[in-house]
């Protein structure tokens, strides 16, 4: 009988293979009987962390619209819909037309309330604005833009200050207007009468002209003039309303019974101190 020797080159090698082959034989089988045993290996998963910024706005959105409209331009803006954390920070606003090409810009703190008067950095038309871009405090914040036609007042207007029955009346009549200079045009020249169909010379009058109407041609900030004062407390902020009166020593402040009281002005877009003004508000 022949003996078949394990022993040898290799034996060694063949031994560590069957063994781990036999270990892992064993693995297997376990896993197979007992599967609940492998759900409860600890397992470490990556951390994730979800990073959300909220953007520190005052206030949710804002309206802008058009200030008082002296002549065809405006200087200022409106900006509505502030809330009281937006007192301040600092407003930057942009006006755009239809292009979206820029056509003024502002820049201002803001103070306390729900709107703001804003002053721009270059006179604008109104009617040119498409749309406003708004940042307060270096947020954005969503802005609408709309246009407010300024109120409708008369070009002159006359007023009779001595008669409680309401029954006299008076009218500015003959009313010129001339426009003139090198270009740029930066004045003008206004010229009227004051009547009364009343009998007697006895009606004291008030006119009052609406400068920013577009028939004056310029805007003008200071007048020389014959034959008329300022109304008692008229002041630079009653602009664009100009309201006069007669003088009683050149006899123009009383009309009627066939008097009439003839009035001239020549006003300027700019204007240094002038002798003979009536205002200077330039």
């Amino acid at each position: 009988m022949r003996r078949v020797s394990l022993a040898g080159p290799g034996s060694n090698r063949r031994w560590a293979l069957l063994l781990a082959s036999l270990l892992l034989l064993a693995m297997l089988l376990n896993l197979a009987l007992y599967p609940a045993q492998a759900a409860q290996l600890p397992i470490s998963g990556a951390k994730i962390t979800t990073v959300t910024t909220v953007a520190d706005r005052c206030t949710a959105q804002v309206s802008v619209t058009n200030g008082v409209i002296p002549g065809a331009q405006a200087t200022t803006v409106t900006v509505s819909g502030l809330q009281a954390d937006c007192e301040g920070r600092v407003l930057e606003l942009t006006l755009f037309d239809k292009s979206g090409v820029e056509i003024t810009t502002a820049s201002a703190p803001l103070g306390s309330g729900t709107s703001q008067s804003v002053t721009v950095k270059a006179p604008y038309a109104p009617l040119a604005v498409n749309g406003a871009a708004v940042t307060i405090g270096s947020w954005g914040v969503p802005a609408g833009w709309k246009y407010t036609p300024p109120a409708t007042v008369p070009a002159v207007s006359c007023a009779v200050l001595n008669d409680p029955t309401g029954t006299k009346t008076c009218a500015a009549t003959k009313f010129a207007i001339g426009a003139w200079s090198v270009p740029p045009i930066d004045m003008n020249n206004i010229v009227f009468n004051v009547t009364s169909p009343s009998a007697a010379t006895d009606v004291e009058w008030e006119v009052t002209i609406n400068l920013a109407d577009p028939m004056f041609k310029v805007y003008v900030l200071s007048a020389v003039g014959a034959n008329v004062r300022l109304a008692p407390g008229w002041t630079c902020s009653s602009m664009p309303m100009l309201v006069l009166r007669g003088l009683q020593g050149a006899n123009t402040d009383r009309v009627g019974g066939g008097h009439e009281a003839g009035v001239w002005l020549q006003g300027k877009t700019v204007s240094t101190p002038t002798a003979g003004e009536i205002f200077n508000c330039s």
